[in-house]
């Protein structure tokens, strides 16, 4: 234990009254190394500097500068890498990679760790030109209002497609798997500390903010109207009739799920009034987290010796902006992830930042960056100390920061002129914090909770200034305790309320899974919650249509697709003695349709169960069925269809001359679906229905009386 810890102990030996004192002092010794024990890792503090890598014009921007910032002192970098750079820009020169190469490979000749940003949006434009129009505009996020472009902000005029389209999602596995595949040899050797996903015109992870504290929030688009309206109907077990009494009389006239639409209102945050604004807020929680989700899994999928290490990158997860960005859940977000980093604003309070962040994800990386907006007046430790991008960086660290990233913007210079105007600011750093190695984890004096629910109808902190309910009891707890970290617990209320008002958690989740050997006496496979990846799940196992057990997955499992650190995935189970013949074995999950891969067999046993053949049934559990009705159609047709698993449907209609009609991409949960499609403006007449599902397709007619 180091002299700063002993301290410590002594300090609040001091502080207390009413207490043995050799009490007191074991119990902080224990807690001080138990503290020390969950947090096994390198004490290693790290200064990165950032790339954005928004100037396409030069490839071997970066390497110079890395060199300089090397030199310096800095220890890390943070590269972005660009979609729509290398894969429409730059897609037809020589190699659309080489300004990230250059810079990956001049890091780790350095020393330098690396931190590796995957960017999926795209510039777009005044007018959805260039690279936007790689995108379809059926699949643009919108924001309340129906516009595309108030999402462009950040450096140049960027914009995403919906998380609920599959064209987003396609995009980003194919992308970052390319990504991963290229730079894995530094991985192997230890060079890249983490790697994040960027949605935003910022490099963060959200949903777009906008430019100005009148634009709308997102997103509205198709796909995700949608995709919510599946999404209800699995909340509320396809019934309107429980979705009417959950959300209120106002919604009495509602004769059909494809009638809803999200909530929306100008003041943002009122969006999420009420029980319909709450499950609007649940849903686009859902959706981020499950894109993410889906990043972490295709980083997982590339096969290396060394695991990756994920850190969420955020703008904020405590200001106003973070409403509409559908970041202040972090920690429910965080799930599966290392750490997590925000890029507060030089005014923000960042001690409360810190306090927040890392309160809420014990034993993982906090992170913050700040940005250069100013030169140092003069090379004097006093001119050090009095910048205000220092005091960020200096407070993060304070507050048990493990890297900050410093972001060179300062008007009308240049990344190299910067870094020349730094020796003394980054020689400040480095003697108090980058060689300092005692431990990064504080120890919090004073404790305070807050609320999601409350946090969020506040608006959050409006421009993480003081300007909420939060922070000023924060500063008076931190204040009588001398400046000391404070405990900061978020409950995350408001994102609580997310099960199916029918049944048990089942019903509403995503797994996955399979049963990968079986005989007549026993078998195992894995089973996972794709929307809670660390939690055991329920299983049911049925043998001739009877129960014969329920029970929790109890086991690590690493032959698990979606096998997660110390996550029990893993099922095993014996069978009760069995007569010769034929006999049908189900594992599915409990009050739910969802059968999980290859769970639903004929076992043919003989000779008292000592020999076994597995023969699979077919059924339309194995090859998605799909439904048209009614035919013939008056108002509205509904696709009905069942699923294994979350996947992408798409959806085209055409009439009798080939003329498309409709147009839909989106998602099909696990389970039943009943999409409702309107039919009433159409003509009468025979048409086509298209579906994709997956990888397979689907053709279906109707008639329109």
């Amino acid at each position: 234990m180091n002299n700063k810890n002993i301290f410590h102990i002594k300090f609040l030996v001091k502080g207390v009254s009413n207490t043995p004192l050799y009490v007191f002092f074991l119990s902080s010794f224990l807690y001080l190394f138990s503290c020390q024990h969950l947090t096994a890792q390198d004490n290693q503090r790290y200064l990165a500097l950032v790339l954005v890598n928004i100037d396409e014009k030069d490839d071997n921007l970066g390497v110079k500068e890395i060199e300089k910032a090397y030199k310096l002192g800095f220890n890390a970098v943070n590269i972005a890498v660009l979609w729509d750079y290398v894969k429409v820009y730059r897609a037809g020169t020589s190699n659309p990679w080489i300004q990230v190469d250059n810079q990956m490979k001049k890091a780790s000749e350095l020393g330098m760790k690396i931190g590796l940003r995957v960017w999926v949006d795209g510039w777009c434009g005044d007018d959805k030109s260039q690279w936007c129009s790689n995108f379809n505009d059926n699949d643009l996020m919108l924001d309340g209002d129906g516009r595309y472009d108030y999402a462009q902000s950040g450096p140049g005029k960027r914009s995403m497609t919906s998380f609920a389209s599959t064209s987003s999602l396609t995009r980003m596995k194919n992308f970052t798997t390319e990504v991963m595949e290229r730079y894995k040899k530094y991985q192997e050797n230890g060079d890249i500390l983490y790697v994040s996903l960027a949605t935003t015109g910022e490099q963060e992870l959200g949903y777009p903010f906008g430019n100005s504290g009148t634009d709308g929030l997102f997103d509205y688009s198709q796909p995700m109207r949608e995709a919510y309206r599946i999404w209800l109907r699995k909340r509320y077990c396809n019934d309107l009739n429980q979705l009417k009494k959950a959300w209120g009389n106002d919604f009495n006239g509602l004769k059909s799920f494809n009638e809803i639409n999200p909530k929306y209102s100008l003041y943002f945050q009122y969006s999420f009034e009420n029980q319909d604004g709450r499950d609007w807020y649940n849903f686009r929680h859902f959706m981020l987290k499950r894109f993410n989700s889906e990043f972490i899994q295709t980083v997982k999928s590339v096969k290396v010796t060394r695991p990756f290490k994920f850190v969420n990158d955020y703008g904020s997860v405590f200001d106003d902006l973070s409403v509409r960005r559908g970041t202040m859940a972090f920690q429910d977000l965080g799930e599966g992830t290392d750490g997590i980093k925000v890029n507060d604003a030089l005014p923000y309070n960042h001690r409360f930042s810190m306090d927040l962040i890392r309160s809420n994800m014990p034993n993982k990386w906090v992170m913050n960056e700040a940005e250069m907006k100013e030169l140092v007046s003069n090379q004097t430790e006093s001119a050090v100390y009095a910048h205000e991008t220092f005091q960020q960086i200096d407070q993060s660290f304070a507050h048990g920061a493990k890297m900050v990233a410093y972001f060179p913007n300062v008007k009308g210079k240049n990344l190299m002129e910067i870094l020349e105007n730094a020796p003394k600011f980054v020689e400040v750093i480095k003697n108090k914090w980058l060689n300092n190695k005692t431990d990064i984890l504080v120890i919090p004096k004073g404790k305070m909770t807050i609320k999601l629910s409350e946090f969020l109808f506040d608006g959050g902190c409006v421009m993480g200034l003081g300007k909420c309910k939060v922070i000023p009891i924060w500063q008076d707890i931190s204040s009588k305790n001398g400046g000391q970290p404070v405990e900061v617990i978020l409950e995350e209320d408001f994102i609580k309320d997310t099960l199916p008002v029918c049944a048990d958690a089942s019903v509403n989740s995503e797994y996955e899974g399979q049963l990968q050997k079986v005989d007549c006496q026993s078998g195992y496979g894995w089973i996972v919650n794709k929307s809670n990846i660390s939690e055991s799940v329920k299983y049911e196992i049925q043998l001739d249509g009877k129960t014969i057990k329920v029970a929790l997955s109890d086991s690590l499992n690493p032959a698990s697709q979606r096998f997660f650190g110390n996550a029990k995935h893993g099922f095993s189970f014996k069978l009760p003695l069995l007569s010769d013949g034929e006999h049908t074995l189900k594992i599915k999950i409990p009050n739910s349709s969802y059968l999980i891969g290859n769970a639903k067999i004929n076992l043919i046993c003989a000779n008292s169960s000592k020999q076994s053949q597995i023969k699979p049934i077919n059924i339309c559990y194995k090859c998605e069925e799909l439904n048209v009705y009614p035919n013939p159609a008056i108002e509205r047709i509904s696709l009905g269809f069942n699923l294994l698993d979350f996947k992408p449907v798409l959806i085209e209609i055409f009439d009798t001359l080939g003329r498309r009609v409709y147009y839909s991409d989106t998602y099909g949960l696990a389970g039943d679906n009943d999409l409702e499609i309107n039919t009433q403006n159409y003509t009468s007449g025979l048409y086509i229905v298209n579906v994709k599902i997956d990888q397979k397709y689907y053709q279906r007619k109707f008639v329109k009386k």
